[in-house]
Formats: structure tokens, sequence, C-alpha cells
């Protein structure tokens, strides 16, 4: 009976370890999976907070964007689509196209100078045109045996220009121009007064006004400049070279007694100009190195 007893005994007591044992484990498997829970609901809170804040950067970013953008549009409408600036050149000049030198060494060349104003409208990104509006003055000098003939002319001038616009700060461009006349002065200055005048040996001319002689300058010339330019100050200021070349005659209906082609007529004693062949064809030609200043 006793021996029963303490079987029993045993018994129950294995039983109870074999029960703390499995709430134990039960506990355990309960708490793993609570954290485990919350582990993951802190990750996805976490990961949720970093995208809400990536996409609200993100925003800000693209808000600050459209804003430069929006504050650099007005900006570039009103710099790249017309300009008003003033200009001015010195000029290095020559006449061409004489047909006959009779006499002198060289063809007349000298200096001159112009200024104006300026304008230019963009047709398209790279292409510009840029008229142009200048007061234009020359003094060309050429020389015989014992006289020194100076041509001075004073014209408005209206170049036509198209612009290339080959870099951010270069171009070339290209057009024609026309000119008016407005003074035309042709002047002999003689070193000596005894002059010799084929056909008029005995005549003796002490002042140029004794020549009678009419070098009139044509009213309208045209021609074509082409050149290249730099901007030194973006949009404000710019250097450039150019070339001219005259394609209109420039005298058609000059006369001269040293210009001569012929025989000589004396009248009152004075010598009477025939046509002139030698400044038959003569047209002109430059270059212009310039700046331009723009306003706008």
């Amino acid at each position: 009976m006793k021996r029963a007893t303490t079987i029993a005994s045993a018994i129950l007591l294995a039983a109870t370890c074999v029960f703390a044992q499995q709430e134990n484990s039960t506990v355990q498997q309960t708490t793993i999976q609570q954290t485990t829970v919350q582990q993951t609901t802190v990750q996805q809170t976490t990961i949720q907070q970093t995208t809400v804040q990536q996409g609200a950067i993100g925003q800000q970013d693209t808000l600050s964007q459209i804003d430069q953008t929006t504050a650099e549009q007005p900006k570039k409408v009103r710099n790249a689509t017309a300009g008003l600036g003033i200009r001015a050149d010195y000029n290095i000049a020559n006449h061409w196209g004489t047909e006959e030198m009779n006499g002198a060494s060289d063809e007349a060349s000298g200096w001159g100078f112009n200024v104006g104003i300026t304008a230019r409208f963009e047709i398209i990104d790279v292409l510009w045109f840029t008229p142009e509006l200048h007061y234009e003055y020359f003094k060309l000098t050429q020389d015989y045996d014992e006289i020194e003939v100076q041509f001075k002319q004073s014209n408005l001038v209206l170049p036509l220009l198209f612009r290339a616009v080959l870099h951010p700060r270069a171009y070339f461009e290209v057009g024609p121009q026309f000119s008016l006349k407005l003074s035309g002065d042709f002047e002999y200055d003689a070193e000596r007064g005894d002059i010799h005048i084929p056909g008029a040996d005995d005549i003796k001319v002490d002042k140029p006004h004794d020549f009678d002689d009419n070098v009139e300058q044509a009213t309208l010339a045209f021609g074509v400049d082409m050149g290249i330019g730099f901007y030194i100050i973006p949009d404000r200021l710019s250097v450039n070279a150019r070339f001219y070349v005259g394609l209109s005659e420039l005298y058609p209906d000059a006369t001269s007694i040293i210009l001569y082609e012929g025989e000589n007529n004396i009248e009152n004693g004075k010598v009477v100009a025939e046509k002139s062949k030698v400044l038959e064809g003569t047209k002109l030609r430059a270059i212009k190195l310039g700046a331009s200043f723009w306003f706008i």
C-alpha cells in the first residue's frame, strides 16, 4: 500500500512538471509573437514616416525649381526679343574700280568715322535682324605729280544686317547698306602755283578755284557689309570688324582738268574741264572697327 502511494505521488509530480513546462512554452511563444508584431509595426511606421518626409522634401524642391524658372522667364523674354543701342566706328577706306589712273600714283585712300543708333530684333534663336542709322564721314587723298587731291564726303547711312549667332558671345553679320549723300567736296592742294596743264602751257594756275571742275558725288550709293563680332559684356557691350564693298559708282558725272581725257578748252583764261575718264567706275570700300552699347 505504501509503495503504491509512492508511485502515485511520483506520477502526479511528473504530470505537474510537464504541465508547467507547457504553460511556460506557451507564454514564451506569446511574448515572441507580441514582440515580432511590435517590431513589424514600428518598422512599418518608420517607413511610412520616412516616405512622407521624402515626399514633402521632393515637393519642396519641385516648387523651388518652378519658382526659379518662373522668375527667370521674364528676363529671358525681355532681353532676347529686341534691343536698342548706340554705335560708333573708325573706318579705313579707299577708292576701287577706277578704270584709268592717268598719272596718279595710287587710288585715293584715307580715314573716316560713323556714329549712330542700332537696333536688334530676334527672328529665331540663332538669327537676328539688326538695322542701323549712322552719320558717316570720309576724307580720302590722292597724289598726282604736283598736286594732292582730296575727296571729302558725308553721308546718311542705313545698313540692314542679318546676324547669325555662332556662340552666346560671337556672331556673324551680313547685309546691304544704302548711303544718302549729305555733302561732298573735291579740293586741290597744289605745292606750287605754276602747274603744267597739257594743252594749256601758257596758263598759270595760282589757286585751286582757277580750276573749272565738277566732281559731284552721286546722291545715292549702294554696297554690302559683312563682319564678325563679340560681346564683351553679354547683351550690353559688343565689338566687331566689318568689311564694306561699294557696288555703285561714286562720281558718274565727274569732269576735271587734272583728271583729263582728250583736249582741254580755254575760256576766259581758264581751262574748262571735259568728261573725266579717270574717275569713271570709282567705288568705295572700307574696313570698319566699331563698338555697340545696348540700352535694352
